[in-house]
């Protein structure tokens, strides 16, 4: 698409987004107490983004934060690849973006597997196709217009001839869990999640839907028994693990050549969601404008005292990001932050809600300069180099500057 062309599309897109002028936010300048930080540079970035620069001389921190209008911002889960497997820099995942796509920046997200080799520890959709499955632990995503930071469920049922399952999983196997698993995950099943698995293959001309799609399942299927090939998933078919029945319970119905309907949805505990992008942390250090008491209590004492950090926080209105990289491990330069000290520079930047991400050597703050792929990590990573990680965070320009 021509330059022009392009700029004129966004203009518009912008226009229908009610997005403000986003010289507005540039002109602020940013306070902090003189207890917080003893100097602060900002930088503009592109329209509706500018980057802080924060330095504490006493603790010492350095801290780069990059604040975004959502209005003339969106964001998108990176993977770099089909699957839920793999590593790659923070900044090769922005690199590769297509120029259409406005990309501006991206701070690395989700903790991650060494074995197998970066698959997120929580949910990964991106662009409405989910990757990797919910865990436990807490996620940031969005449904296309609103940012929310929540614990998010695989939500479904799985109905044979013999009754109702409840699924309890979904790209996330446990061998106590209902689950299903498709080609998107791309882990094979181990001994114990394979006691009970069922190969499921998609009926023609019945609406099953590809994997992943719109981040739910809804179709039908034909069960077969699974064969030893069967502990990774190719093309529409499903595999479902069963756990061991539990003392007193009937065991689960399923025979080959039955006919079953998959619906499977993610949700909250407020109902189901339509996510389109999400990546996960740990833990949620503010909510509703409080420091929570999880930053006291998540992992260990090593995780939660001085390290490098990574974290995104939001306003009330959900109109405004932060997205943090405090620097650590490196004597008279910058010690890195605990949870709580995270937590209180969310507080002081303005966010209500903020979830730690991974950290360590994982942090890396990066920047795509407008109109190329060349990108440029702002901090320090502790490692020296950049890590390669399991996913990113990318920020996505809606507007355009007058």
């Amino acid at each position: 698409m021509p330059p022009f062309v392009r700029h004129a599309a966004v203009l518009f897109a912008c226009f229908l987004a009610g997005c403000r002028a986003p010289a507005h936010m540039d002109a602020r300048p940013l306070t902090l107490a003189a207890t917080m930080a003893d100097s602060v540079v900002t930088t503009p970035v592109a329209p509706g983004a500018r980057l802080h620069r924060l330095v504490n001389t006493t603790l010492p921190w350095r801290a780069f934060v990059l604040e975004v209008d959502l209005t003339c911002s969106r964001l998108q889960a990176l993977k770099g690849g089909a699957t839920a497997v793999g590593r790659t820099t923070t900044s090769r995942l922005l690199a590769a973006l297509p120029d259409d796509m406005d990309a501006i920046a991206a701070i690395n997200a989700d903790f991650f597997l060494f074995a197998p080799p970066g698959v997120p520890t929580n949910l990964h959709v991106e662009r409405a196709v989910m990757l990797a499955g919910p865990g436990p632990k807490p996620v940031i995503f969005t449904d296309g217009r609103r940012v929310q930071i929540d614990s998010v469920i695989a939500h479904g049922r799985l109905t044979t001839n013999g009754g109702d399952l409840r699924l309890e999983s979904w790209n996330r196997p446990a061998p106590t869990r209902v689950g299903i698993v498709d080609a998107r995950w791309g882990v094979a099943l181990d001994s114990l999640e394979r006691r009970q698995v069922w190969r499921l293959d998609p009926l023609a001309g019945r609406g099953a839907r590809a994997p992943g799609t719109a981040a739910s399942l809804d179709g039908r299927y034909r069960v077969r028994p699974a064969v030893s090939a069967d502990t990774l998933v190719f093309g529409d078919t499903l595999l479902v693990h069963l756990p061991p029945p539990r003392p007193g319970s009937p065991a689960p119905t399923m025979r080959a050549g039955d006919t079953v309907r998959i619906r499977l949805g993610l949700a909250t505990a407020r109902g189901p969601v339509r996510i389109t992008d999400a990546v996960g942390g740990r833990p949620i250090v503010l909510a509703d404008s409080t420091i929570t008491r999880d930053v006291d209590t998540e992992g260990n004492a090593g995780f939660r005292n001085l390290n490098p950090r990574s974290a995104i926080g939001v306003n009330r209105a959900r109109t405004r990001a932060w997205l943090a990289v405090i620097d650590g491990r490196q004597p008279g330069y910058s010690m890195g932050m605990t949870l709580r000290q995270v937590g209180e520079l969310m507080q002081a930047l303005g966010a209500t809600h903020a979830l730690n991400l991974d950290g360590g050597g994982s942090s890396a703050l990066v920047l795509r300069s407008s109109g190329d792929t060349t990108v440029r990590v702002v901090n320090r990573p502790s490692d020296q180099t950049e890590r390669p990680v399991g996913n990113a965070l990318a920020v996505l320009s809606r507007c355009t500057g007058t």
